[in-house]
Formats: C-alpha cells, sequence, structure tokens
C-alpha cells in the first residue's frame, strides 16, 4: 500500500491489479469522478489512465505485477475522449465500432458511466463473440449497469445469446437478427434508457463491411461512436453520422494466441466442472439440426440408398426434399439423389462440438459439449455444469455450435460444413 500526491492535471497509467482510494481531492477514471472516500479497481492485465482533477491524495494497493507510471499530457487520450464524449446525451442505442485492441470496451464502459450519472437506466450488450466480457465466448451478452465501472469484465451477463461461433463470419445475418433481438429485450423487458452496443473487431474485409453496415441499418443508434487508427472505418461510416475518436496509444495489443487462450478459460469457466447428462433428443430436440426429427428410412430403402452411395449408412431420416444419413465416411458432404438431398453425417461427427441450451426464450441456459448422439434411444450424452443440470427443466432445445473442443476445452476446429444441415 502507497499513498500518492497528485498535482491538478497530472495524468497517471495504472496496470492491474490494483485498488485506488481517493483520500483527498478528485481523481477522474472512465467518465467517472471519485471523490474524497470513493475508490475504484483496475483488473489484472488491465489498463487505466486516470487524471486528477486538483491537488489530490490517493492511497494505492497495487498487486503482483501491477505498474503505475506518470505520464506526459497529450500522450494519452483521456481529455480527447472526454472533451467528445461529454456533451453527448447517451439517451437512445450507443453502437460501438472499431478494429480490435482499440479501446472499445472502455468506450463502452465510459459511456454507460456517464449515461448512469444522468440518472439513465443503463443495459450493456456485449456482441463480442470471440472476447466477450459480460458472458461466455461464442455468445452475445447483456446486463444491465447498476454502478459505476472501471472495466466491462467486472459486469456478469444477465442474459446470453448462443451464436455458435467464435467468428461472425458465414452467420453474420443471424448476428444482425440477435443483436437487435438483445437490444430490443433491454428497452422492452427491462425499460432502459440507455443501450450501449460493444461489438467485435471484424471490419476489414467486405462481407464485415456488409454486416457492420447492416447492423447499424438495423438498430439506427442515437449515437454511433467508430474507434478509428486511420481510414478503416470510411466505408462503414459512409452515409451515416458518426463521432470518431482516436485509439488509445497505449492499449494491450492481444495476440491470436493470447484470444484463442482466453476463450478457452472462458468455455472452462461454464462448464467445468462438467457433469454428463442424458438427454432425451424427443423431449429436448436441435434447435437448429433436423437430425431424428424426421422419418425414419426403412431397413430396405436405406439399403439402396448406401449402394448408391457407396458408403455404409446405420441410420437415415428423411426430412422434406432432404435425407440425413449417419454414414462410415470422415467429411460431412451433400449428394443429389433423384430429387433429394442426401446429407451424409459421419458417425461421432458430433463429438466435442459446443452447443447452447437455450430456454422457451431462446436464451442461454448453458454451454455443453457433445458427447455422443444414440440413434437408437434417441438420446445425446452432453457434459455441461451442474448449474444446467439443476436448471434442465428450462431447456427447450439444444443449438449446436460450430466449435469443436477436445476434453480440456481446448478449440480444435471450427466445423463450418455444419452450417449446410441447418435449418
Amino acid at each position: 500500500m502507497a499513498i500518492r500526491h497528485m498535482s491538478s492535471g497530472d495524468i497517471y497509467r495504472i496496470e492491474g491489479p490494483a485498488k485506488v482510494v481517493v483520500k483527498r481531492g478528485q481523481i477522474y477514471a472512465t467518465g467517472v469522478v471519485y471523490r474524497e472516500g470513493q475508490s475504484f479497481t483496475v483488473l489484472r492485465a488491465r489498463r487505466l489512465v486516470v487524471k486528477a482533477l486538483d491537488h489530490s491524495e490517493v492511497e494505492l494497493v497495487l498487486g503482483p505485477g501491477a505498474l503505475l507510471e506518470r505520464i506526459t499530457p497529450g500522450e494519452e487520450v483521456i481529455d480527447q475522449w472526454e472533451s467528445q464524449i461529454s456533451s453527448l446525451d447517451p439517451r437512445g442505442i450507443v453502437l460501438i465500432i472499431g478494429v480490435m485492441d482499440v479501446g472499445k470496451s472502455t468506450a463502452a464502459a465510459l459511456i454507460g458511466n456517464k449515461a448512469l450519472a444522468r440518472g439513465y437506466r443503463v443495459a450493456i450488450v456485449d456482441a463480442d463473440v470471440g472476447q466477450n466480457d459480460l458472458g461466455p465466448p461464442t455468445t452475445i451478452s447483456l446486463t444491465r449497469l447498476n454502478s459505476y465501472v472501471t472495466h466491462l469484465r467486472q459486469l456478469t451477463a444477465e442474459k446470453s445469446i448462443f451464436l455458435q461461433s467464435t467468428s461472425l463470419e458465414r452467420i453474420w445475418r443471424r448476428a444482425v437478427e440477435q443483436i437487435d433481438r438483445a437490444v430490443r429485450y433491454a428497452v422492452e423487458k427491462w425499460g432502459v434508457d440507455t443501450v450501449v452496443v460493444n461489438t467485435d473487431g471484424w471490419i476489414l474485409d467486405d462481407e464485415a463491411v456488409e454486416y457492420k453496415r447492416r447492423l447499424i441499418e438495423t438498430l439506427k443508434p442515437s449515437i454511433l461512436l467508430a474507434i478509428q487508427v486511420e481510414r478503416e472505418l470510411e466505408r462503414i461510416l459512409e452515409g451515416h453520422k458518426a463521432i470518431v475518436l482516436p485509439p488509445p496509444p497505449h492499449v494491450r495489443a492481444k495476440s491470436r494466441e493470447d484470444r484463442k487462450v482466453h476463450r478457452e478459460m472462458g468455455y472452462g469457466r461454464y462448464i467445468f466442472p462438467p457433469v454428463e447428462l442424458a438427454i432425451s433428443l424427443e423431449k429436448t430436440p436441435f434447435c437448429n439440426l433436423p437430425l431424428l426429427s424426421g422419418v425414419e428410412i426403412s431397413d430396405s430403402v436405406r439399403r439402396m440408398l448406401a449402394k448408391t452411395l457407396g458408403l455404409y449408412i446405420s441410420r437415415a431420416y428423411q426430412a422434406g426434399d432432404r435425407v440425413y444419413a449417419v454414414v462410415n465416411g470422415d467429411v460431412l458432404q451433400i449428394k443429389k439423389v433423384g430429387g433429394f438431398q442426401v446429407v451424409c453425417v459421419p458417425a461421432d461427427f458430433e463429438r466435442g462440438l459446443l452447443v447452447g441450451l437455450e430456454d422457451w426464450e431462446g436464451f442461454l441456459v448453458g454451454l455443453g459439449v457433445l458427447r455422443k448422439i444414440y440413434y437408437d434411444k434417441k438420446k445425446v450424452i452432453v457434459a455441461t455444469s451442474s448449474d444446467v443440470e439443476k436448471r434442465l427443466g428450462e431447456v427447450k432445445c439444444i443449438r449446436v455450435g460450430i466449435v469443436r473442443l477436445d476434453d480440456s476445452f481446448m478449440e480444435v476446429e471450427r466445423v463450418t460444413q455444419l452450417l449446410k444441415l441447418e435449418t
């Protein structure tokens, strides 16, 4: 524990874990002025820039690896962000966009705090499926903001929507629908005045541009906040009025491996220690895969189909103009036979696939990992948390994701071919 005296205008950069207690004076951090007797926390491995608004005295409790450094005016963007954001009325929908590691989460916390200070009821929607601060990886998560925060990670999701993947490529249209649903839920069910929507850093390719523009057009935000390094957001912002901020110069950049490790820790946090549940697919079917929901094909027809395909078929089900055949091959493929599409599903394709167990409103009850489908018994074995076991009666269906994990919850692959199976 140390006491630090700060002169008016002094700016410091703190890397956590740390706790700051204001003993005298006023300290500004993340849109909030902390006065005598008030305190705030800097999370481990997170950076926070603070400013003394007058002669101040603070008590610092620095944890292992924490750092404190005084910086020169102009070295950080704290004043520039404050001057551009403080005059805004944050009522309505605030949408934040930018590439990875430009401070979008910090901006979301700052605007949420500003709205809370005005007496608004505030919700945060985190739509970054790869690095979600509120809930599990692969989800859009939302929660209400009831007190000031320095980091979004201090909040816990009240509701989550399973998006099946850690990347929105190929599934961005559903993401737009579900982000819109999350925002409407916060407004209509919670009655909030302000919804701050944090987004992922997928920006640069054509599909990403189309996604972000569609999101803007759907949400119609009252404030569009863009954090831009150079000119990378121009195609997205064209035709839209936006507040453009520079990125903080010292945001901690995460490598691809850092992000992967963070996600894997997230899977474990929401599943470990796992319990294995046998779930009836007749009572709790797959949400997005029609396996076992169609009419099972007779043995004679199955043998004829197997001969045509040159594959052994253990089970086959017809659903409309598609036949789902469980085969002995290694690759999921779709073949045309007569007037039918035959989806050849490899036996044990399900092993390790991440799933979301959804309630009747389509919100996540919990994550799980598929272990085995027993077609003859119409049951599935899912490894999930003991909390989900207690809430199993709330589960309406099981949504199959495209992320495959090993037994230690490490990511093995993204099985994008599974999207071809979806109804």
